[in-house]
C-alpha cells in the first residue's frame, strides 16, 4: 500500500466521524423545527387547509437517526480494524503516535508530550509508522 493510500486508510475514522457530526447537526436543526415556536399558524390562509409538514420532518429525523446509528457502528468497526493493524507494528512509539493521533484524535503536540519527545520527533514517528503500516497492510 502506498503512502497516500495508508494515510487515507487511517483517516477513514475521522471521515466517518465528520459524516456523523453533519447528520447530527441536520437532525438537531430538524428537531428544532418541531418545537411549538417553529410552527406559525398566523401565516396560513383561511381559504385553504394548511398542509401539515410535521410527519415529513419527523420521518426525516427518524431516517437521520438511523443513518447516524449505522455510521456509529461503522466507526466502531473501523476503530477495531485500524487498531489491530497498528498493533502489528514493531515500534512502540509508532504504535502510540498512530493510535493517539488517528484513533484518539489527540493533537501532535500532546502526543509528543505523551511519549516525551519533541513534536518534530513525534511527526517523524507518525510518518515512519504510516510507512511501516503500509508495508504491513500490503
Amino acid at each position: 500500500m502506498d503512502l497516500q493510500a495508508t494515510y487515507d486508510y487511517l483517516m477513514r475514522i475521522r471521515k466517518t466521524e465528520y459524516a456523523i457530526k453533519r447528520k447530527q447537526l441536520r437532525c438537531e436543526e430538524l428537531r428544532s423545527c418541531l418545537l411549538p415556536g417553529a410552527i406559525r399558524y398566523d401565516l396560513d390562509k383561511v381559504q385553504t387547509s394548511p398542509r401539515d409538514k410535521i410527519p415529513e420532518i419527523m420521518a426525516k429525523v427518524d431516517e437521520l437517526e438511523h443513518q447516524i446509528e449505522v455510521l456509529m457502528q461503522e466507526k466502531a468497526m473501523l476503530i477495531i480494524e485500524i487498531g489491530e493493524a497498528i498493533e502489528q507494528l514493531p515500534d512502540d512509539n509508532e504504535k502510540t503516535v498512530l493510535t493517539e493521533f488517528y484513533i484518539g484524535r489527540v493533537s501532535m503536540e500532546k502526543v509528543a508530550a505523551l511519549i516525551n519527545y519533541s513534536p518534530r520527533r513525534a511527526y517523524y514517528f507518525r510518518k515512519q509508522g504510516v510507512i511501516h503500516l503500509g508495508e504491513v497492510l500490503s
